[in-house]
Formats: C-alpha cells, sequence, structure tokens
C-alpha cells in the first residue's frame, strides 16, 4: 500500500482494512502474541473475536481454544469477513469459526453466549456512547465470569527518533478534536474506568511497549511509511506552526537523504494496553 486511503475499509474506518491490519500485526506479531496469550483464554471455550478485521488473531486464538473451541469472528466490514471466510476456507484451524457482519454496539448473539471476548483495536473508532454501548453488549453477551480482554493503541506513548517528540504532541492534541479516532486512542488509558462503569469485576490491566530499531525489516519499513504518511496527511488537515509542517513535508518525501528511516539510529516506539474484566456473577 502506497496511500493511507487504502487502509479505509467501506465503512469509512481509517487504517482498519484487512491488508494494513495484516502487516501492522506482522510487524508487531511477538509482542500481540504475547498480548493475547496473557489474557488467560482457556480450552474448550467459546469466544468472540469482536472487530476481527481480516482475522490476524483467529489462529493464536484457535490455538488456544482446541479443537472442543468454538470462535466467532464478528466485524463492521463486509470485505473484512470476506477475507476471514477466505482464511478460513484455506487454513485448516483446529475448531470452529463462524463468521457475521455487524456492529459491536448491537451484536446478533444470545445472552451469556461465551465464555471470552478479545476485542482488538476498535474502541478508537468509538465515540463515548458507542463505548458505553459496546461494553453493555460485551457484557450481555459473555457468561457471568466470563472473560472481557480488550487491547488498543495508546497514543499517548507514540514515538519517533531521530525527531523532536513535541511536534507529534502537537499533532495529535490539534487533531484529536475533529477526528474521534485518534480521540479514541487519546482515550485508552481511560478504558479501565470504563470496564468498572459497565459494571465489570476484577478490572485489571497491563502496558505493553513495541519498539523496532534500524536496520528494519521489510515488513516494518512498509509499515512504518504508511504510519508516516498517515501522520504528515494529518498534518495538513489541521494548524500547526510552520516549523512543524516544514518537518510533516519532509517525512512524506522518503526519497529525502535526511529522512529519518534512513537514519541508523531510527526508532520506533508504540504503547499498547490491554484491559480484562469478568461479567458479573448472577
Amino acid at each position: 500500500m502506497t496511500d493511507h486511503q487504502s487502509t479505509k475499509t467501506s465503512t469509512g474506518h481509517e487504517l482498519s482494512e484487512s491488508s494494513y491490519l495484516d502487516s501492522h500485526f506482522e510487524t508487531m506479531k511477538p509482542e500481540y502474541e504475547t498480548m493475547i496469550r496473557s489474557v488467560g483464554i482457556q480450552s474448550g471455550w467459546k469466544v468472540l473475536d469482536a472487530g476481527c478485521g481480516g482475522g490476524s488473531f483467529l489462529s493464536i486464538l484457535a490455538e488456544l481454544v482446541g479443537s472442543n473451541g468454538h470462535i466467532s469472528a464478528y466485524d463492521m466490514a463486509p470485505e473484512n469477513i470476506e477475507a476471514v471466510d477466505t482464511l478460513v476456507e484455506n487454513k485448516q484451524f483446529p475448531c470452529p469459526v463462524e463468521t457475521k457482519v455487524g456492529n459491536v454496539t448491537s451484536l446478533p448473539y444470545e445472552d451469556d453466549a461465551f465464555d471470552a471476548i478479545w476485542c482488538a483495536n476498535v474502541t478508537q473508532y468509538l465515540t463515548d456512547d458507542e463505548l458505553s454501548q459496546m461494553l453493555a453488549e460485551f457484557r450481555r453477551v459473555v457468561r457471568p465470569d466470563g472473560m472481557i480482554a480488550v487491547k488498543e493503541l495508546d497514543l499517548t506513548t507514540n514515538l519517533y527518533y531521530p525527531f523532536d517528540p513535541t511536534m507529534i504532541w502537537r499533532l495529535f492534541d490539534a487533531v484529536r478534536h475533529h477526528r474521534p479516532q485518534v480521540q479514541g486512542n487519546v482515550r485508552t488509558i481511560q478504558l479501565p474506568t470504563w470496564f468498572k462503569q459497565a459494571g465489570l469485576v476484577n478490572v485489571g490491566f497491563k502496558t505493553y511497549l513495541s519498539e523496532r530499531q534500524a536496520p528494519l525489516r521489510p515488513i516494518e519499513q512498509g509499515y512504518i511509511r504508511n504510519k508516516l504518511k498517515f501522520h504528515a496527511k494529518m498534518a495538513e488537515s489541521v494548524d500547526l506552526p510552520e516549523q512543524d509542517m516544514v518537518v510533516w513535508r519532509e517525512l512524506a518525501d522518503f526519497d529525502s537523504p535526511g529522512h529519518i528511516l534512513k537514519s541508523p539510529d531510527f526508532y520506533l516506539r508504540e504503547g499498547h494496553i490491554v484491559i480484562v474484566g469478568q461479567g458479573p456473577k448472577n
């Protein structure tokens, strides 16, 4: 992919198209695998992958629940579910995987239908009201004492080097007022409180850092190029100091001899938070 617009799905959500999500997953695969394995999904469980994208986490989920388990893959974008259907057809999963299209604020499942819910990189797209609706639906469809695990990017930890870190702070602060997705990623640190307000119990969370340094693998190069291009495009949409814009425009020019991706000291840091709670006992 060479244009951030191609990372949109038909729903209009940016950075949610299945091939972009696949590249992000492959770039951060060791950390992502650690995150999903840490939450405690058990063999034989019925698990909802809510907002499954192109199915990046399905292989690990299927491994965890085993042959006696069951996975429901659910996403708002029909093309993402088509990608999952193709994946299911072409890959031998150890358990059944069913797919459905729909919104996480209104789940087409019965009460207490699942032992656990895994939801990765979804809350960033939701307004506060939609987040409340989603968590209420999660509580409804998970069994008493069942697990709800949400993984989300935390923009407050985002960092490039060599790069003035205050520039990205100014960008996110300017953009979040008219881009709900950015505001959603800034809200991530508050999610444990949202869990408690939704009536979930035994709420805990952990922050994970994904760090990449030069020399970068090709998959990492491609993902970071798309990310820098996306941020530079955002910068053009808001009022930033002219000295900031000079740098953002240079970052969009990957042929520039001084581009940070060509630096032997290049460094990327992303932070992710995994929040785990349980449905209350009856």
